[in-house]
């Protein structure tokens, strides 16, 4: 994961990975400012202060730069606290801190995020406009499921194909996509943090409100 990388080779690796996200950034914001089209390779790489050669060392076209990667956006040390508050839960059940420990982590990932609300709304609007990147947008996504899926798998000390694993990987996405519209939904002046516990709290009186359910249907005569 990155900045995860052990003494030794972990300053030139880190180094690396600060140039990235300083390419990713610069890119979105050009992007949302002008448009995908609205600026060439060249002045990317002025407005980051690298050459093009290097440009091409991280990224093989502008495109991938606007999209980034999850793995190169999601901070390692949030990871590995996230990763570390699971620890001395019971073997093979979730731990009991697991949303409240997913509000921080989320929340903390919203407080460093180096653009402008306006800035992120500009830059869905020039994205939306271009098919080719909606595409990779898709591409994207999934992942970016495959990547937290990795680390709830190493928090909860199950595969990643357990169910609850990936019960906890599809609402912890929707809960996403319901909190982060409504973070940047112009005029909007409530934290993040409280926009996403009020959806996590619904979603908690929702499930707790009934009984397990029986794998059999209620209608089987068996």
């Amino acid at each position: 994961m990155t900045g995860a990388s052990p003494a030794g080779g972990g300053l030139r690796e880190r180094k690396r990975s600060a140039t990235k996200l300083a390419i990713i950034t610069a890119a979105r914001i050009l992007t949302a400012e002008r448009g995908f089209s609205g600026y060439t390779v060249e002045e990317l790489c002025e407005e980051v202060g690298i050459s093009r050669r290097t440009f091409f060392n991280y990224f093989p076209a502008k495109e991938d730069a606007v999209l980034g990667s999850p793995v190169d956006e999601l901070p390692a040390d949030l990871a590995e606290e996230f990763i570390a508050r699971g620890a001395g839960s019971d073997p093979g059940r979730i731990s009991s801190t697991l949303l409240s420990d997913f509000v921080d982590f989320a929340a903390e990932m919203m407080e460093r995020m180096v653009m402008s609300r306006d800035q992120m709304v500009q830059l869905k609007l020039a994205v939306a406009a271009e098919p080719r990147l909606l595409e990779r947008v898709l591409h994207g996504s999934q992942e970016a499921e495959n990547t937290f899926a990795a680390i709830l798998s190493a928090r909860e000390g199950l595969p990643p194909a357990d169910p609850r694993i990936q019960a906890a990987l599809a609402l912890f996405t929707a809960l996403g996509q319901r909190a982060g519209p409504a973070f940047f939904e112009p005029g909007n002046t409530r934290p993040y943090r409280s926009i996403l516990t009020e959806a996590v709290n619904a979603m908690h009186e929702v499930f707790t409100s009934a009984s397990p359910l029986s794998v059999s249907s209620s209608k089987d005569p068996s």
